[in-house]
């Protein structure tokens, strides 16, 4: 399987590019946004970003062995977000960020609609985990929106924070997902 593009009604889902940089570093370079994730320092490392974008495109090359995959959100042309998925040779793991001027538009809920079934639908993993930040509501809801079910509170590493954060783990099955919820 090769790289895959995903459209919703007003998105595209892509696998991220070189050029993406400029565009990553604008995005995450708001603390706002970077402190509800795991792996991203603040101030963003543009030497971490350009190698973390060249391992991006190498994973698509090979996506059965690949042990991550991401898709880069695009809205009217320009990227807004991610959506990935981490841990694909065990539970896969799914996590998501969106530039703050784009929140509170569905865009995520639409986004990781699109992304969640493409790995249902192309891979033969029956459960997908979530995690978010207790804090972070916006991100809970989309999960509940989508069918994940809390299941445990775990501790989630924020490099941006420098500590471990209380945090939220979710999960849904294929059957789940796919039959609605």
């Amino acid at each position: 399987m090769s790289a895959v593009s995903l459209k919703t009604s007003r998105l595209e889902l892509r696998p991220p590019e070189p050029d993406d940089l400029e565009r990553c570093a604008e995005l995450l370079g708001d603390y706002e946004v970077v402190k509800m994730l795991s792996r991203v320092p603040y101030p963003y490392d543009l030497e971490a970003g350009k190698d973390y974008l060249a391992r991006s495109v190498e994973r698509w090359r090979d996506v059965a062995s690949a042990d991550e995959l991401g898709f880069h959100i695009d809205h009217d042309g320009q990227m807004i977000g991610a959506i990935g998925f981490k841990t694909l040779q065990e539970t896969p793991k799914i996590g998501y960020w969106l530039g703050r001027s784009y929140w509170g538009n569905g865009f995520m809920s639409e986004a990781v609609q699109a992304a969640v079934t493409w790995l249902f639908r192309n891979t033969a993993h029956d459960l997908l985990a979530g995690e978010a930040m207790i804090e972070n509501s916006g991100s809970l809801k989309v999960l509940e929106k989508l069918g994940f079910r809390g299941v445990s509170k775990v501790d989630c590493e924020s490099v941006s924070r420098g500590s471990s954060v209380p945090a939220l783990r979710t999960e849904v099955t294929r059957t789940e997902f796919l039959n609605g919820h």
